[in-house]
Formats: structure tokens, sequence, C-alpha cells
């Protein structure tokens, strides 16, 4: 009996090593993951109409825009890339007040938005936020399930880009985009 727990043991030491061992020597591969920039299945599609309220109370109708240059940004509190990319949104809306920004929440209730926007106020004009009640906009519209996720938006109304991911808005790639946008190209 005795003999048997000690083999029993010493098997279960040796698959435990092997396991470490074996494990050990392959070199983990992390996949890095960038953010895309897609225009796959949406690009030149129609920018649906729809409505929300911002976070001072006050109704917004997507077609109010028309004619503008929109950044409709999908985030919430809970959403590490979101924190990350949050700041540089606010940069891209001050140093493009030709712009409408509109960042939507997918957070349960405003409390935990207002206290993020404690620590990263938003004073841009063209800067919008809001809760999206329910995720009817980003989920049923727009069938975004993964956060942060931002669709631009042509002065005429066709969407011309999809971001999937945290990104530097102040890339060369995107400020050549939004200057074609501004010049009708």
């Amino acid at each position: 009996m005795r003999l048997n727990i000690i083999l029993l043991i010493s098997t279960i030491m040796l698959g435990a090593g092997l396991t470490f061992w074996l494990d050990g020597s392959q070199s983990p591969s992390t996949p890095t993951i960038s953010p895309q920039i897609t225009t796959e299945k949406i690009s030149g599609e129609e920018f649906p109409q729809f409505s929300f309220v911002d976070l001072n109370g006050k109704m917004h109708e997507s077609e109010d825009y028309k004619g503008k240059i929109i950044v409709l940004n999908f985030w919430a509190t809970w959403c590490a890339p979101c924190i990350i990319e949050f700041p540089k949104l606010i940069k891209l809306a001050k140093y493009n007040p030709d712009i409408v920004l509109i960042a939507l929440s997918s957070d349960i209730n405003d409390d935990k938005i207002n206290q993020f926007l404690k620590k990263n106020p938003v004073t841009e004009k063209n800067f919008i936020v809001a809760r999206d009640n329910k995720r009817k906009i980003t989920t049923d519209i727009f069938k975004t399930y993964k956060l942060p996720e931002t669709i631009i938006v042509s002065p005429s109304g066709l969407i011309v880009k999809k971001v999937l991911g945290d990104i530097d808005w102040n890339r060369e790639d995107i400020t050549l985009m939004l200057d074609n946008l501004r010049n009708g190209l």
C-alpha cells in the first residue's frame, strides 16, 4: 500500500515536472493586437438616422450633423483600450473643430461616465458624450460588440472608415483622410 502511494506521488510529480519543462521550453507567442482600419462591408453605406441624449440632457439627431465630418466612437469606462484612447479623441476634437465627435458609452448608468469625465474633462463644443441606453445604437444599429470601435462619416453622410481598437488619431493616414474629407475627395 505504501509503495502504491509513493509510486502515485512520483508519477504525479514526474508528470507535473514534465509539463512545466515542456511549457517552459516553448517561447510564448503573445499576439500583438494592433488597431485595424477597415472599409469592408460598411464603406459607402449611408450613415443611419438615430437619436440620443447627451449627458447634459440635450437631444441629438444624427441627421443634424449632415454636412460635417462625424467621428462616432463606441466606448465604455470599463474598457481599458477605450480609457487609453479617450484623451486622444479629446485632442482630435480640440485640433479639428470642424468635425463632430460623438462618444457613445456602453456603461449602464451615467455615474461611472461622469466620474471618468472628471478625470478626463471634455471642454470642446464639438465633442458630445452620451450613454447608449441599452446599447441600442451600438449593437442594434451598428452591430458593434467589441470596444473601442469608431466610425468615420463624410460630410455627404456616407460611412468612410471603421476603426477597430485604440488608435493614435494624430497618425498621418488619419490626418490625410480627414483633410481629404474636408476637401470633398
